[in-house]
């Protein structure tokens, strides 16, 4: 998937805007996870909006690798109901997204993924685990939701349809960047919306190589607490920028800021 320079001038042009500009990031989020093969046809990303805490956007029920900033609707907190649904069909799920902004003011950012390499961590005793350094943002163990705990007597399906399950799985999230969801996927929040992305690109990548290595001897070493880190620890811009480089053109490339990466910059030897 690649966006073309004239894409990319357009959203640099809206980003005086904070509002604007977190759609832009909210649209490039969906290219960067699609184009990792994070998102499915299912999948979805959300933003608390700029403007009011109280409000998060969210694009209507479409295939992700078709989300445009046309498609973006806005969705209240409480109720996760859109302020004006413009005739226009709203996430059955978007009550994974209402509920955690609720429980969790910290969060701006919200993503649901049926990630192919986190499903089978969903379905054994064995947890999701830091194994890799880039993923030293997640717990010694990763919890996982189980939808049979928050379903109603005579309700049927594993989707979150509803305040009481997006209300559940907020509450097994807690505190965490991450939260697997058994037989269905994930959820992965983030203060910011490219933090967001971030760690989920990176969940995927440390729950294939976890698997990687249980294939070669079920005794792995796995990271203990000094070796994870801190958000504020971690370049978060460095995996952004170059996630989002796979989608441009070559045009698009060309007008990057290199500066901004100490690329021009000679290193003397020490």
């Amino acid at each position: 998937m690649v966006v073309g320079s004239t894409q990319l001038a357009a959203a640099q042009a809206m980003t005086t805007d904070p509002e604007a500009e977190r759609k832009v990031d909210l649209v490039t989020a969906y290219k960067i996870l699609v184009n990792e093969n994070i998102l499915d046809s299912f999948g979805h990303v959300s933003v608390r909006s700029a403007r009011d805490p109280n409000i998060f956007l969210m694009p209507r029920a479409m295939p992700p690798s078709l989300v445009s900033q046309d498609d973006i609707l806005e969705l209240r907190v409480s109720d996760s109901q859109p302020l004006e649904p413009k005739g226009r069909r709203v996430n059955g799920e978007r009550y994974i997204h209402g509920e955690i902004y609720k429980a969790r003011p910290d969060v701006m950012s919200v993503i649901h993924s049926h990630s192919q390499s986190v499903i089978p961590l969903s379905l054994t005793s064995i947890k999701l685990r830091p194994v890799v350094a880039q993923a030293g943002f997640l717990p010694p163990e990763t919890p996982t939701f189980e939808i049979r705990d928050a379903r109603k007597e005579g309700d049927r399906g594993m989707q979150v349809t509803d305040s009481a399950r997006g209300a559940a799985l907020a509450r097994t999230l807690s505190s965490y960047p991450a939260a697997l969801m058994r037989g269905h996927g994930n959820v992965v929040v983030g203060s910011s919306i490219k933090q967001a992305v971030v760690y989920a690109a990176y969940v995927d990548i440390n729950a294939r190589m976890q698997t990687q290595a249980l294939l070669l001897s079920r005794d792995i070493v796995t990271m203990n607490e000094p070796e994870l880190f801190k958000p504020e620890e971690f370049d978060i811009n460095r995996p952004w920028e170059h996630l989002k480089q796979k989608i441009l053109d070559d045009a698009a490339k060309a007008k990057v800021d290199r500066a901004q990466f100490g690329l021009d910059d000679t290193q003397a030897k020490r």
